[in-house]
Formats: structure tokens, C-alpha cells, sequence
């Protein structure tokens, strides 16, 4: 054999040990990210559904069944923020609620439970095939708008959220307004019975002008709080929106969500 053919030989050699180690290094690569990526997914804020990963190159691929929206959002999250993937594919699909009323009621506790969720707030919402629409008014702080969408988010069965919430701007005005509004209708004796009471009687304030909303349990003390409200040093108008409890039960079958009025 001559010196050329033993060298070419050998070129061939180191040629074949390249091209068949190949795919097993990138094999490993991939386990090695796939495991990287299922240990960021096995905290204790997923316990209770199971996430499958399968890795391709820098690619993550997600598949299994989860219980709400900030589930799957979550398992998204951490899957992309894990060292080494660039990009994350999801086909992860959220369980079924337990019927609308469960889905609506669930809502609607998200909600009421909210702790920054005050008289000077209101939030109406609707749900369909799932998606939930968010409406009303919040005050400026803390980031309602974010909160509340991240609570509902947590409710089971919750498969999107639509936030459309107006958010009022601070203005020493309208806080001096919300105090006096406060003090005089929780204050009067007819209203005792309201404090705490959900949804009660919101006092929505905005550049001096006054929305009432939220039910009464008579005509008289809606009658009452448009008299408080009309009198309160600052404000320019008010609109009684205040609906009475007879009138919200006649209303409740045409509701879509989930009596977070």
C-alpha cells in the first residue's frame, strides 16, 4: 500500500468518526436541555397537571393538559427563560370548568377578593366559550388592571382574558370627592346595612362628574344616595346608575358573567 492510500485512508477514517458521532452528541444536547427545562417545570406552582416537553435543537415543545390560563402561561414562561432554548412551541390545552355557573362564580370571587378592590371601583364582566372580558373602572394604584387580570387568569377553566378597564387618574380633586362621597353615604344610617355588602354601592369619581353603581336594596335608598351624592362639596353631576334588587334579579338571566356587578 502506498503513502497516499494510507493517508487517504485515514482522512476517510477521521471523516466517518465525525459524521457518526454527530447525531449522538446532538442527541445528548437535547436531553441535556430537556432536562434542563422539566426541572424548571417541576416546582410546586405545577403540581396537579402534567407538562410533557420534547426538545429539538434550541427548540422546547410543550404538550399536556393544565387547569387555568396562568398555568399555561407560567409553563411558557419558564420554559423560555431556561438557558439554552430560543424558542418554545406550546400545544398545552386548559381543562374544562366544571359548567358556566362554576366558571362565572369563580370570576366573580376572583374578583370580589381582590384586596385593592374598593367602592371606588367597578367591574362588570362577560364570558364566552371560555374567554373572559373584563369591563369598568379601577382607580390608579397599585396596577389593577395587571392584578386583576392575573387573579381571574387563575381561576380553573379560564382559557383568556380581555382586559378593558379604564383607569382613572389620580387627581387630589376627585380623592377629596371619593372621601366626602365615602363618609356621607356609609355614614348615613340608611346605608349601614351596606358596608362589606357586594356589590353594594360603588361611587365611581371622575374630573368632579359622580356614576352610582351597583344595587340597593329599595327605590328609597337609591333615591337617598343620588340626594348624598348631588350634595358633596365638588361635584359638577351625577349619574344614578344604582339599580335595585328586584331590577338585578330580573336582569340576572341576561347576564353573562358572573354577577361581579
Amino acid at each position: 500500500m502506498t503513502r497516499t492510500q494510507c493517508i487517504g485512508r485515514s482522512i476517510a477514517a477521521v471523516f466517518l468518526v465525525t459524521f457518526t458521532a454527530a447525531p449522538a452528541m446532538a442527541a445528548s444536547a437535547d436531553d441535556d436541555l430537556q432536562r434542563k427545562v422539566e426541572r424548571r417545570l417541576s416546582k410546586e406552582e405545577v403540581v396537579g397537571f402534567s407538562v410533557e416537553t420534547a426538545v429539538r435543537g434550541n427548540e422546547v415543545t410543550l404538550t399536556g393538559e393544565v387547569p387555568s390560563l396562568w398555568h399555561k402561561e407560567w409553563a411558557i414562561e419558564r420554559a423560555s427563560d431556561t438557558e439554552g432554548v430560543v424558542s418554545v412551541v406550546s400545544y398545552l390545552t386548559i381543562r374544562d370548568a366544571d359548567g358556566p355557573h362554576a366558571l362565572a362564580r369563580g370570576v366573580a370571587e376572583a374578583i370580589r377578593r381582590y384586596p385593592y378592590y374598593t367602592v371606588f371601583d367597578y367591574v362588570s364582566g362577560s364570558i364566552e366559550d371560555s374567554i373572559v372580558t373584563l369591563h369598568g373602572v379601577v382607580t390608579a394604584r397599585p396596577d389593577k388592571p395587571g392584578d386583576l387580570y392575573e387573579r381571574v387568569s387563575r381561576v380553573p377553566g379560564v382559557k383568556g382574558i380581555v382586559t378593558d378597564l379604564d383607569v382613572l387618574s389620580p387627581g387630589i380633586g376627585d380623592e377629596r370627592i371619593r372621601a366626602s362621597l365615602a363618609r356621607g353615604v356609609y355614614g348615613h344610617p340608611a346605608f349601614h346595612r351596606y358596608v362589606g355588602l357586594d356589590p353594594g354601592i360603588h361611587l365611581i369619581v371622575r374630573n368632579g362628574y359622580v356614576t352610582l353603581k351597583g344595587a340597593v336594596l329599595t327605590q328609597a335608598d337609591r333615591i337617598q344616595a343620588d340626594a348624598i351624592a348631588r350634595r358633596t362639596f365638588g361635584v359638577i353631576k351625577v349619574d344614578n346608575q344604582l339599580r335595585t334588587k328586584a331590577e338585578m334579579l330580573k336582569a340576572a338571566p341576561q347576564q353573562d358573567a358572573a354577577g361581579v356587578e
